[in-house]
């Protein structure tokens, strides 16, 4: 539903959009450390964020891990690029949770 900035529901402004799942493994696979650290030390400054849990509302991990949605995804799961302390990867998740975005330009 994300998919190119002319996409339906696409959260990001006028000429961006979310990346792909291989634009996001291509960026995890520049930063010079593969965790939190390589995240923020990347060029996108990406924070430990946390998350929004579908089921409560309630946030979580904030300070301890970022999830980050791409715009690869089936109808109920989407990739998403995630990282911790000590590690990062990227992984399968129903839309129903509350990540973060990241929106680059077309």
């Amino acid at each position: 539903m994300w998919s190119g900035s002319a996409a339906e529901n696409n959260p990001c402004p006028s000429g961006f959009r979310i990346p792909t799942a291989a634009e996001w493994n291509q960026e995890r696979l520049s930063w010079g450390t593969n965790n939190a650290a390589g995240a923020f030390a990347s060029p996108l400054k990406l924070p430990m964020s946390g998350y929004r849990y579908y089921e409560n509302a309630s946030l979580n991990n904030v300070g301890d891990a970022g999830f980050y949605w791409s715009s690869t995804g089936s109808t109920s799961n989407s990739r998403i690029l995630y990282f911790f302390f000590n590690t990062a990867d990227m992984e399968s998740y129903p839309r129903a949770y509350g990540f973060s975005i990241r929106c680059i330009k077309d």
